[in-house]
């Protein structure tokens, strides 16, 4: 049985780039809407989870990401430099970037395309639930959507 989670409560506004990208080098943000579906067996309540449960959950692990300069730790493009106020970004293209370090959340990624982006909420959902299929979808945009399930 499947349970699907979407709404209001799990969209995140983020800004980040994708270096030597035409359009996309440039800093931006998105409203990203996600969902999440759960594939799994039915407990002795008869229901695969709660509901309100699992959309906390998954909220928790969203509001780390909502209203941050997402930018991706592996990537070879960009040289991040921190102290314990700020964040400077220096692109391959020589763009130069100052953040405060409260705005930006670093992730352990090479860059935050939708794809990976969708792969790493998908990732930590998957530690908090190991015993479910779990599917996340996010659209970047109303027309473009990304849909990973894991291996």
């Amino acid at each position: 049985m499947k349970l699907r989670i979407s709404g209001d409560k799990l969209t995140i506004a983020s800004a980040h780039m994708l270096t030597r990208h035409d359009k996309c080098a440039r800093l931006h943000g998105h409203n990203y809407q996600v969902e999440v579906e759960i594939e799994g067996e039915l407990d002795e309540s008869n229901m695969i989870i709660d509901f309100s449960i699992f959309k906390s959950k998954v909220g928790e692990i969203l509001v780390k990401l909502d209203h941050k300069i997402l930018l991706p730790q592996k990537s070879e493009d960009l040289n991040i430099e921190m102290d314990e106020k700020q964040v400077i970004i220096t692109t391959c293209d020589g763009r130069r970037y100052r953040f405060p370090k409260a705005d930006v959340e670093l992730l352990p990624l090479e860059s935050t395309t939708v794809e990976l982006l969708s792969k790493y909420i998908h990732d930590l959902i998957k530690e908090e639930y190991p015993q479910f299929k779990i599917t996340i979808e996010i659209a970047e945009t109303p027309t473009c959507k990304v849909i990973y399930s894991g291996n």
